[in-house]
C-alpha cells in the first residue's frame, strides 16, 4: 500500500501500547531506554505519523520486593521513595523524548483505588474459576531482622543456568524459582543466619500448556523464549505466585497470624495489564477496555529478556484463565544492553542515565537515540560503547547528514512554494517508509533496519538531484520515528504544523523564514566523560 497516497483514505487504527513498569527505587538507564522504552516510542511515532491512534500506557512497579530493601537502606517509607523516584523515571523518559499518555503510580490517587478494584475482581473471578490455590512452600526467615528473607533479601545460584542470582529469578537465564530452588541460598542485607519456615501461599494453576504455546506462536513470540517458558512449567509445574510473605504491597487474607500476605508483583502485572486497558478505554473515549474480547485495539507490550516468564505465564497465561480477556496481540522482546561489555548495573553504579546523556551539552537526545535505534536486541545482546558512540555522532550525524541540512535549507526560498515531488522521489520514499513500517509495526520490532531505511533516504542526497525541499521533507517523515526533534525542526521549517504527517506531506507548504541551521556537532570522548561512571575505562582514575 502507498502509505503516503492513501494516508486519511484509511480508517485509523487504535493501538495500546505496554513498556515495561520501572521500579521506583532509582533512575532510568540507557540499558532501560534502549530496548522496550524506544521500540514502543518509535512505533507510536510511526503510527502517528501514518494516521493511527496510538496510546502509551504504563506505571512505575511501586510493589516490587526491591522497594522494602532500598526504604531499610535509606531509613525511609516505600511510598516516599516510590513518589519521589516516579517523578525522576518520568523526568528521563521525557528527556529521551520517550512519549507517554499516561503513567501510572498503582500507590497513588487517582489510581490506587482502580488498581485494587481490578486486583479485588481479578482475584475473585480466577477464584470462582477455580485458577487459585492454595500451597505450602519452604521460605527463608531471618529472626535477627524479624523478617522472611525473599526477594532482594536473598542469593544464591540459579537453578537453571548456576549463575549468582536471587530473589525469584535469573537476569542472566531469565529463568524463574522459588526461593527453595536455589542453590546455596544465603541471606543479604543483616538477614543472615536463615531458619527455614513452612507457609501458606497463594499460586494459580498453570494455563493449558497447549494453548499456552499455541497462543505465544500466534503473537510471533520467537522459539527461545518459549523455551524459556516451557523450562519454567516443567520444574515449577506452571504455577504461578499470587502471595509472597511482605509487609509492603496489596494486603491479602492471611493464612497464618504471624505471616504477612501481600499481592505479589509479577500477578500484579496481569492486574496491572488489565487497569491500562481501561486506561486507553477512558482516554480514547471508547469506554471498552482494550482486552476486552471483541475489542479491534492492538495491544502490544515491550520487554527486557528478564520479563519473559512474568509477561508470557504471568499476563498472556492468567488471560487464559481469566477467559474474558484477549491476551497481547504482539509481545517485543529484546536482549540485554550492555556497558562497555558489562551489564548495567546501578547497585554497582556501572551506568550512564538517561536524563543525563539526553542532556549533555552537545549531545542531545537524538543522537543518543539514533545511536540505540541502530542496535538489533531483538537478535542479540549488545554494549554501549563510547567511542562507537562518538564515532557515529561524527561521521554520520555530524559529518554526513548535517552538512546536507545546511546546504538544503541554504537553497529554500522562504514563502516560495515548491514545485510537485517527482514521481521517482515519492516511489523512493514510499518503498523506505515501507521498509519502517514493516521493521516497526510487526510481531519483532527492529529498530536497525528503520534506521537503515532512513539513512538511505538522506544519503541519497550526495549522488542524485533532488528538490531540497521535498528531500528535506523527507527526512522529516522518514527521521521521526528516530530522531523526532530534529524531524519536527524540518517539518515546521517547511510550513507544516505539529508533527509530521504522512497525510498533509504532499501539501506545498512554503518555507518560513530559516532559522539557525539545524544539525548535529562534533563531539569527543572528553564529552561524555561527565556522564559516564567511575567504572569506564575513560573515566580517569
Amino acid at each position: 500500500m502507498s502509505l503516503i497516497r492513501s494516508a486519511g483514505t484509511v480508517p485509523p487504527r487504535r493501538y495500546l501500547l505496554v513498556p515495561p513498569e520501572p521500579t521506583p527505587n532509582g533512575r532510568l538507564h540507557l540499558g532501560h531506554i534502549a530496548g522496550p522504552y524506544l521500540r514502543t516510542d518509535m512505533l507510536a511515532r510511526f503510527a502517528r505519523m501514518r494516521g493511527d491512534r496510538p496510546l502509551t500506557v504504563t506505571g512505575s512497579d511501586v510493589y516490587e520486593p526491591y522497594m522494602t530493601f532500598r526504604a531499610a537502606a535509606e531509613g525511609r517509607p516505600e511510598r516516599e521513595i516510590a513518589a519521589e523516584y516516579h517523578a525522576l523515571i518520568a523526568d528521563d523518559l521525557d528527556a529521551m523524548d520517550i512519549g507517554l499518555d499516561a503513567f501510572v503510580n498503582p500507590a497513588e490517587e487517582p489510581w490506587r483505588t482502580a488498581f485494587e478494584e481490578e486486583v479485588a475482581r481479578c482475584l475473585r473471578r480466577l477464584g470462582e474459576k477455580g485458577a487459585v490455590r492454595t500451597l505450602r512452600e519452604r521460605v527463608p526467615y531471618s529472626p535477627a531482622a524479624g523478617r522472611f528473607a525473599v526477594g532482594p533479601w536473598l542469593t544464591g545460584g540459579c537453578p537453571d543456568c548456576g549463575a549468582p542470582g536471587g530473589g525469584y529469578f535469573c537476569e542472566f537465564c531469565g529463568g524463574h524459582f522459588r526461593p527453595e530452588n536455589l542453590r546455596d541460598p544465603r541471606g543479604v542485607g543483616g538477614t543472615g543466619p536463615l531458619h527455614w519456615r513452612e507457609i501458606t501461599s497463594l499460586f494459580l494453576r498453570p494455563a493449558d500448556p497447549r494453548e499456552l504455546g499455541a497462543r505465544m506462536t500466534d503473537i510471533g513470540v520467537p522459539a527461545r523464549y518459549q523455551e524459556t517458558v516451557r523450562r519454567y512449567l516443567s520444574r515449577e509445574g506452571g504455577m504461578v505466585r499470587v502471595s509472597a510473605p511482605e509487609t509492603w504491597g496489596i494486603p491479602l487474607d492471611r493464612a497464618e497470624p504471624d505471616v504477612p500476605r501481600t499481592l505479589f508483583p509479577y500477578a500484579g502485572i496481569f492486574m496491572f495489564a488489565r487497569l491500562t486497558g481501561a486506561v486507553h478505554g477512558a482516554m480514547s473515549g471508547t469506554g471498552v477496555n482494550a482486552f476486552d474480547p471483541g475489542s479491534d485495539v492492538v495491544t502490544v507490550t515491550s520487554l527486557g529478556v528478564d520479563n519473559v516468564i512474568p509477561t508470557l505465564v504471568c499476563i498472556v497465561g492468567t488471560s487464559l484463565l481469566h477467559g474474558n480477556m484477549r491476551t497481547y496481540d504482539r509481545t517485543l522482546i529484546n536482549e540485554f544492553y550492555l556497558l562497555e561489555g558489562e551489564k548495567f548495573s546501578t547497585s554497582r553504579d556501572h551506568v550512564i542515565r538517561a536524563a543525563d546523556i539526553a542532556r549533555a551539552p552537545g549531545i542531545g537526545a537524538d543522537a543518543v537515540r539514533y545511536f540505540l535505534a541502530g542496535t538489533r536486541l531483538e537478535e542479540r545482546r549488545e554494549s554501549m560503547e563510547p567511542l562507537a558512540f562518538v564515532g557515529t555522532v561524527n561521521d554520520r550525524l555530524a559529518g554526513g547528514l548535517t552538512p546536507l541540512l545546511r546546504r538544503a535549507c541554504r537553497s529554500l526560498t522562504a514563502g516560495a512554494p515548491p514545485e510537485p515531488i517527482a514521481e521517482g522521489h515519492l516511489a523512493r520514499l514510499e518503498a523506505l517508509l515501507e521498509r519502517q513500517r514493516t521493521a516497526l509495526d510487526g510481531p519483532v520490532a527492529a529498530t536497525a533496519p528503520a534506521v537503515e531505511a532512513f539513512d538511505a533516504w538522506w544519503q541519497s542526497a550526495a549522488d542524485l538531484r533532488w528538490s531540497a525541499y521535498w528531500w528535506l521533507k523527507g527526512v522529516s517523515v522518514l527521521g521521526f520515528p528516530i530522531v523526532p526533534r530534529l524531524s519536527r525542526r524540518i517539518w515546521e521549517e517547511l510550513g507544516g504544523t505539529g508533527e509530521p504527517r504522512l497525510d498533509t506531506f504532499l501539501e506545498r507548504t512554503p518555507p518560513r523564514e530559516p532559522g539557525p541551521p539545524p544539525g548535529f556537532g562534533t563531539i569527543t570522548i572528553g564529552d561524555l566523560v561527565p556522564v559516564l561512571p567511575a567504572s569506564s575505562m575513560y573515566v580517569p582514575a
